[in-house]
C-alpha cells in the first residue's frame, strides 16, 4: 500500500476532524449518526473516523446557480 492509501484510511480522533473542517465534535457526530461519515469503535469505546473521508467532506463542488424569476 502506498503512502497516500496509507495516509487516507489513518483513523483521527472526532476532535481532529472537527478541527479540521472547523465544526464542533457535535456535528462530526450527527454525520456519523447520518450516515454522512463512517465511524469507527476503537478498544470498544474510543470512536474515530477515517481521515480521508473528512477531507472528502471539505472537497470543493461545482455551485449551480438557479435561474431566477423571469
Amino acid at each position: 500500500m502506498d503512502r497516500t492509501s496509507t495516509e487516507a484510511r489513518k483513523l483521527i480522533s472526532l476532535k481532529a476532524a472537527a478541527a479540521m473542517v472547523d465544526v464542533d465534535t457535535r456535528t462530526i457526530r450527527n454525520w456519523i449518526a447520518a450516515g454522512d461519515l463512517a465511524g469507527f469503535r476503537v478498544n470498544g469505546h474510543l470512536l474515530r473516523v477515517e481521515r480521508g473521508e473528512v477531507l472528502a467532506l471539505i472537497q470543493p463542488t461545482d455551485v449551480v446557480e438557479s435561474g431566477g424569476a423571469a
